[in-house]
């Protein structure tokens, strides 16, 4: 479908759908003894009440896209950016403001998962059958879950027992659900969610899941695959309890196992040692979440979190032809947390505060080029916060908090705590009107290696600077401090009959100090601290986004979503030398403009259609032109504009629903995203090629790679 005919289908459509009112004056007056009002579930909402920026994102929005993992939940949101990091590990990421995921604090129910090791890859470790809601969090999030929220909070809450039994059809529970998915590419998913009440007082709900794919595709024929081959299998065991005098409690035991093949295709290359990337992860946690509610006084409660995991990750790029610029990754992370909170509200004025212990072992060996690291290290950190809640009215609500962290790591290196501010401002001149308020600071510790793994998919050099080779963190030059400030506007509306809603937002990020990847310098690839002696006033990386965003309902069967976002993210990197400088550059891979359409209709026999329209701006992309950064302009490219279309078809019955979808319809491909993989003549080179060492480069990636996909699934429900 091309612009101008979707333009042709919206002229078309819209009138007949804004005036098809009827006419309500042919009915006579009716005597009626009970009315029983039922409406739809919204797939996202925004509290009015809420004196956070919070999306809930619930089970019907995430059934608009093919949604296999956590990944893939956001391509109807106009506030998520979502792309691949690089052409070979398949690895997605988010971006929030134009900020890596990373900055985001990213939890399952209120406990960490896409953290440490799994920052790279923790968001196609949640399946989307899954995940009960998402709440997403604009701006800096609440003291009370963590030091990390640095742009934002999303928290996922998954399926509990008490979901998965109370789900009924026909007037029978449904104790068992099946899900399915496959694609063209050859990618089969298995999703199987179980419910059974023990006793009064307890439940039990399994979460599996079994996904593959064994099929290598090529279709821009450079001799790799497109996307990697490989398998994941991952369960989730829960237990539930209701008690007596106010306990509750959910336990989780989470593994998991992934492992993925991708690179050159050896049937391409007979007789040679292709270019290939192997990654495999594991993954051991338990969880026990408690809370007691005063039978005497319901407005006092007590929770305790306590959670511990294992997390190894492997990782080998390269070939034994150009040891030079092989990699070899093996780490390992053993953790856990333990929290209280303590909540009291006394009507108008509220707080919750915690205590937290948190404890990361790191072991972590990288080698490549003249860097060999083999570094263990700890983080250790107490944390103690307090967050205040005041609502005088209806119309305003001020929450205040702090809280201070004795990290071991910043502790033992400046001999500091670090203090984390934190304000949230509600103003509501009526009851469809509200204004908001946020601001705070948060900070991290980087893992420069495992966190940009995708990203080192090329021949490019990796160096330190001139604080030393240290790349994979444990040490104060892996800080990264940033101050987070935002306004917003919510309002509901009424227009010919029919509920809609606008958001508009405008948020800046500033970061003292962050980890820099320098994707500019020629051949290079430079990752450091940011050094305040070249310019001590100066920021490291600064964010700035602006957007507004529209729902509204056509009429009863017709929803649209309309959305715009301006973001313009610059680093300050170094230009290297003799007599180095400090200049800011853009963000590489950041479209300063994103807009969207979605389209959602119900038809007759429980049929629906849903339509997204994405438009992707230029993005600055590097080059690979051998001047130095700043000095000429041709060593930035920027990559075109684009489109992206997607839609599905729904059908729901009886005991489920199966779909029919296509992503990027449009058929849009980023051409030639490997660089060095072939010569001018097309002939696939093999890495002892001089061609390929030189320019060898799988990250310089900004659109989509595959092209158009065809997918199918199925929700099916089996019944007591």
């Amino acid at each position: 479908m091309t612009i101008k005919s979707l333009k042709i289908f919206l002229i078309i459509l819209l009138p007949n759908l804004l005036y098809s009112q009827s006419d309500t004056a042919i009915y006579k007056g009716l005597n009626l003894d009970a009315v029983e009002v039922k409406t739809d579930a919204l797939g996202t909402a925004i509290s009015l009440k809420d004196p956070k920026l919070k999306t809930i994102i619930s089970r019907a929005e995430l059934k608009k896209a093919a949604c296999c993992n956590l990944s893939e939940s956001f391509e109807t949101n106009p506030s998520i950016d979502v792309s691949f990091t690089d052409a070979i590990t398949g690895t997605k990421q988010i971006q929030l403001f134009g900020l890596a995921g990373k900055y985001a604090q990213i939890q399952t129910e209120l406990t960490p998962l896409v953290r440490g090791l799994l920052a790279n890859s923790g968001l196609s470790y949640i399946p989307g059958a899954w995940i009960h809601s998402i709440q997403l969090t604009k701006g800096i999030g609440s003291v009370s879950n963590g030091f990390e929220s640095m742009t934002g909070q999303i928290n996922v809450e998954l399926l509990k027992p008490e979901d998965i039994i109370e789900d009924v059809v026909n007037d029978k529970s449904v104790k068992l659900r099946l899900n399915s998915y496959i694609n063209q590419g050859g990618r089969v998913e298995t999703n199987l969610i179980y419910g059974k009440q023990i006793s009064k007082k307890w439940s039990l709900g399994f979460l599996g899941h079994a996904s593959g794919r064994s099929l290598t595709v090529d279709n821009n024929k450079d001799g790799f695959a497109d996307m990697p081959t490989g398998y994941q299998l991952n369960g989730m065991v829960r237990a539930r309890y209701f008690g007596q005098n106010g306990w509750e409690g959910l336990h989780t035991i989470h593994v998991l196992e992934d492992k993925k093949t991708g690179g050159q295709i050896s049937s391409d290359l007979p007789g040679s040692n292709p270019w290939q990337s192997n990654m495999g992860q594991n993954r051991f946690a338990v969880s026990s979440k408690n809370g007691w509610v005063n039978p005497q006084n319901p407005n006092q409660s007590i929770g305790i979190i306590l959670h511990g995991y294992s997390q190894s990750m492997t990782g080998i790029m390269g070939s034994i032809e150009d040891l030079k610029n092989k990699k070899d990754l093996s780490a390992l992370q053993i953790g856990g947390i333990g929290q209280l909170l303590f909540k009291q509200d006394w009507g108008k004025l509220s707080q919750t505060s915690t205590i937290g212990v948190f404890y990361d072992n790191y072991h972590i060996d990288f080698k490549t080029n003249n860097i060999q690291t083999n570094r263990p290290f700890t983080e250790r950190n107490i944390g103690l916060s307090s967050e205040w809640t005041w609502r005088p009215n209806e119309f305003i609500t001020l929450v205040t908090g702090g809280r201070f962290d004795w990290h071991s790591i910043i502790l033992n290196s400046q001999n500091r705590v670090p203090f984390s501010p934190r304000i949230h401002a509600r103003i509501a001149p009526n009851n469809k009107n509200v204004f908001r308020l946020v601001f705070g600071e948060g900070f991290r510790m980087a893992l420069p290696i495992t966190e940009e793994w995708g990203r080192l998919a090329s021949n490019r050099e990796i160096r330190g600077d001139q604080f030393g080779s240290n790349i994979v963190g444990g040490d104060q030059l892996s800080l990264e401090e940033s101050t987070n400030a935002g306004i917003s506007y919510t309002g509901n509306f009424i227009l010919n009959y029919m509920p809609g809603s606008i958001t508009a937002n405008i948020h800046g990020t500033w970061f003292n100090e962050a980890v820099i990847h320098d994707y500019w310098t020629y051949h290079m690839r430079y990752i450091y601290p940011n050094d305040p002696s070249l310019n001590p006033t100066d920021f490291a990386m600064i964010s700035g986004s602006s957007g507004v965003s529209s729902n509204y309902k056509l009429d009863k069967k017709t929803q649209i979503r309309l959305a715009y976002r301006y973001q313009n993210v610059v680093v300050r990197n170094k230009v290297h030398g003799v007599n180095p400088i400090s200049i800011l550059m853009p963000a590489a891979f950041v479209a300063k403009h994103r807009a969207l359409i979605n389209l959602s209709r119900d038809f007759i026999s429980n049929w629906s259609l849903d339509l997204t329209l994405q438009y992707h701006g230029e993005q600055p992309v590097p080059s690979i032109h051998p001047l130095s950064p700043g000095l000429d302009g041709n060593i930035i490219d920027n990559a075109p504009a684009f489109r992206l279309l997607n839609f599905q078809i729904r059908k729901v019955t009886k005991k489920g629903d199966f779909y029919l979808g296509m992503e990027n319809a449009l058929n849009f491909q980023q051409l030639n995203p490997i660089d060095g993989a072939v010569n001018i003549n097309g002939d696939r080179l093999r890495p002892s090629n001089s061609t390929f060492t030189e320019n060898f480069d799988a990250t310089r990636v900004w659109g989509p790679i595959f092209g158009r996909m065809i997918y199918f699934g199925l929700n099916f429900k089996l019944i007591d």
